[in-house]
């Protein structure tokens, strides 16, 4: 091989390598095998357990704080043919609801795993 060849594979291959080195992240996918304590199975031989990972919005329960403006019913069935409404008020300001978000065991999920390949970050869950 001419020295210039062999020059630009050094040159090549040291492109190649910078750029692989300057990637934040890789990304990668797992199964949620326990969700308290959380763990996540990458593979056959990694289990990631909790002081690995980060956890998004996206996969953990999380409180809102909402406007509302309604008026509320509750109807009650009974012998009288048609449904009874027993009372009704307004529901009106802001209030806090519940999203109930967090990971079950079998879920896949979507992992960023983070330079040093120490921390994994759970994006998401993936499909259904």
């Amino acid at each position: 091989m001419a020295k210039e060849e062999q020059f630009l594979k050094i040159i090549k291959q040291a492109a190649l390598d910078a750029m692989f080195d300057s990637s934040p992240c890789n990304f990668c996918m797992g199964v949620v095998v326990c969700e308290n304590p959380l763990s996540v199975q990458l593979d056959q031989k990694l289990t990631l357990t909790e002081e690995f990972l980060f956890l998004t919005r996206n996969v953990t329960d999380y409180t809102v704080t909402m406007e509302v403006d309604h008026t509320t019913e509750t109807e009650m069935g009974g012998n009288c043919g048609e449904h009874c409404v027993e009372h009704c008020h307004d529901y009106i300001g802001e209030k806090e609801f519940l999203i109930k978000n967090h990971l079950t065991e079998g879920e896949k999920v979507l992992l960023a795993q983070m330079v040093g390949g120490q921390k994994f970050i759970i994006l998401d869950r993936l499909g259904v």
